[in-house]
């Protein structure tokens, strides 16, 4: 049986289609595509017709691609950017008309979705602190007592757009970082295109490998100096440069800052990135109530 999860995030849509061997979902296809549909919905709150079209043609692509590989239940997930636009409706209208249904799914609930990912895809010691860094949103959890799950509307796009300087994005999660002394013996997870393009770029990935960047740790040296090198690298270097995608050159100086202040914030001098993630959870919750039905 062959499952499919597709998220639309605020910078990209992914597409993940898996099949169930031994009641576990293996991996037959993972696809991103930049369609950045928040794009400049932090100064207006509205989605731009241009965004919605660029998202919708992603999601057509994406359903031909699902009926090919013979896809028998799929589940669309809407998160940050239409969590926030005022014209949401629009968007999921028209993509309605296009015989995608998306469900937009509140923080909280993306945040268990992308811990769900997590412990079904990495070994860990201790129990993890997950942070879920998206393009309009950061999510984080912790699913042992004392239990947290939030979500802060700050991301890579968000800061990017609106010029945040460190301090602006240290008080938005003043807040998560008051709590860091219950986390201090959990290890840290990062999932979001930010931390995995940060593991590629230090690897120097010409080409990017999932299974090259999954499980691997960055210190908090290593995110410092590539924060300074990407900071001062002009734009059009930095679209040449091995293991980031040129579509998230524009984004990864303010992403890469909130690892940084993330990991300081909650004390942390290393993080583990993970591939496995929101779109996996919904794999597994799929799986679930395809079985209880």
């Amino acid at each position: 049986m062959k499952l499919a999860a597709v998220d639309i995030g605020t910078n990209s849509c992914r597409l993940l289609i898996a099949e169930m061997m031994g009641g576990r979902p293996v991996t037959v296809l993972k696809k991103v595509v930049t369609t950045r549909l928040g794009e400049g919905i932090q100064e207006s709150g509205w989605l731009h017709p241009l965004a919605i079209k660029r998202t919708v043609d992603c999601l057509i692509n994406f359903r031909e691609i699902m009926t090919g590989y013979r896809v028998e239940a799929w589940r669309v997930v809407g998160t940050s950017a239409l969590r926030e636009a005022a014209n949401r409706e629009d968007c999921l209208a028209v993509a309605e008309d296009a015989g995608l249904r998306i469900q937009v799914i509140s923080g909280e609930e993306e945040a268990y979705l992308s811990y769900l990912g997590v412990q079904h895809g990495l070994t860990l010691d201790r129990p993890p602190l997950v942070v879920d860094l998206g393009g309009g949103s950061t999510e984080f959890i912790y699913l042992n007592e004392p239990r947290l799950i939030r979500s802060v509307p700050v991301g890579a796009v968000k800061a990017s757009e609106g010029d945040w300087p460190a301090v602006r994005i240290c008080e938005a999660f003043r807040e998560i970082f008051g709590l860091g002394a219950r986390f201090r013996e959990n290890p840290l997870v990062l999932v979001g295109g930010t931390p995995s393009t940060l593991v590629a770029v230090k690897k120097g990935l010409a080409e990017y490998d999932p299974e090259l960047v999954h499980g691997q740790t960055l210190t908090r040296e290593d995110v410092a100096d590539l924060y300074n090198m990407l900071e001062a690298m002009p734009l059009e270097l930095r679209r040449r440069l091995p293991g980031l995608q040129p579509e998230r050159a524009d984004i990864i100086v303010k992403g890469t800052l909130i690892v940084l202040l993330i990991m300081d914030g909650l004390q942390k001098r290393e993080v583990t990135v993970s591939e496995s993630d929101l779109l996996e959870g919904v794999i597994w919750q799929l799986a679930g109530e395809m079985v209880n039905t």
